[in-house]
């Protein structure tokens, strides 16, 4: 797919979710650790460690 179709499409789910009130997370320029850090303060769960 083409950049410009591949912007739309994000674009069109973006809206999706706003619409529905769905949370969502751009991880764009994120980390696994810093996005499951991001998750884990958002939902209010604390870190475990094993």
């Amino acid at each position: 797919a083409s950049m410009r179709q591949c912007r739309m499409e994000v674009s069109e789910v973006e809206a999706l979710y706003r619409k529905n009130q769905i949370p969502w997370l751009n991880s764009t320029n994120y980390s696994v650790e810093e996005i499951a850090t991001k998750i884990l303060d958002i939902m209010g769960l604390n870190r475990r460690m094993y």
